[in-house]
């Protein structure tokens, strides 16, 4: 009986040792990636690039390996790969203020709700269902068109229409974590409401909407890509993934450079960001299936 039960133990190990190998490799290329998007938009402006906005007619339409221009010129001879790591710095910017501010506060808005349940949950779940009824691009486009585009606006509309999905999160979260038994030991041996929040339910709550906050990141860029693709972005020179999409749909026919190479930056973005996550939340599932 004991040689059948460590054979089984074995055998699992192995299967769980090759889905690990096999999801390393495409999680560290994920890293890879996301961490040189990371450093081009951090340390953009200190690389030795072209200036993004310089308009040169001379060199338009260059194609990529072009004497000067790695990845060709636009229709105004602006360099490709500079607006590009321009377009880097305000998805980054964009996406990561998002996610934080949404993982923070709705995260503890969501765990406070959670927690004490009753009116207070009642009312603000009804809030939270609203917003999440009313379409999200109405109002981004309703909020641009009033006080104008920019990227503080831009990105202040995106985390109010960030939070009510993380209250959401974080709330489930907590009535799922206050059935457990290191909960309710806290409870017996008289821990305070603040601490229980605070200190036993938001680490594992945010350890949760970190994962998803993950996720949602490529959410966020193809979010802001869109609008600007519509021409509701952040006003030109400033370069943007979405605008160059759109500047490159003109130019198909002479050139495809700018529109291939501005989708194959967000696509691959989009696409470690999911593996990313996906592989951090298989650990973290994993690590609450033995708890």
């Amino acid at each position: 009986m004991a040689s059948i039960q460590l054979s089984t133990v074995a055998a699992d190990s192995g299967s769980t040792a090759k889905r690990t190998k096999g999801m390393g490799v495409l999680f560290w290329a994920s890293s890879v990636w996301i961490g040189l998007i990371l450093l081009a938009a951090v340390f953009g402006d200190l690389l030795p690039l072209k200036d993004a906005n310089r308009i040169n007619p001379a060199d338009k339409l260059l194609p990529i390996f072009s004497d000067g221009y790695i990845l060709g010129t636009d229709q105004l001879g602006r360099d490709i790969l500079s607006r590009l790591v321009q377009g880097a710095q305000v998805s980054v910017f964009i996406s990561v203020v998002t996610v934080t501010v949404g993982i923070l506060v709705g995260g503890l808005i969501g765990t406070t709700t959670g927690f004490f349940g009753g009116r207070s949950e009642r009312l603000v779940m009804a809030i939270v269902n609203v917003m999440l009824s009313f379409p999200a691009l109405v109002l981004l486009l309703g909020v641009v068109a009033m006080v104008g585009a920019s990227l503080k606006v831009i990105t202040l509309v995106f985390c109010v229409l960030a939070i009510p999905g993380y209250i959401r999160f974080a709330r489930a979260s907590t009535l799922v974590l206050m059935k457990r038994e290191w909960v309710l030991a806290s409870r017996m041996i008289g821990a305070t409401n603040r601490r229980l929040i605070l200190r036993v339910l938001m680490p594992d709550v945010l350890t949760t909407l970190i994962t998803f906050g993950l996720l949602a990141l490529g959410g966020v860029i193809v979010a802001e890509g869109t609008i600007a693709f519509l021409g509701f972005g952040i006003p030109p020179p400033q370069a943007t993934w979405g605008s160059m999409i759109a500047e490159g749909k003109s130019a198909l026919d002479e050139s495809l450079n700018l529109a291939l190479v501005s989708a194959g930056a967000m696509f691959f973005t989009i696409l470690s960001l999911n593996l990313i996550g996906d592989g951090l939340r298989r650990k973290y599932q994993h690590r609450d299936a033995q708890l």
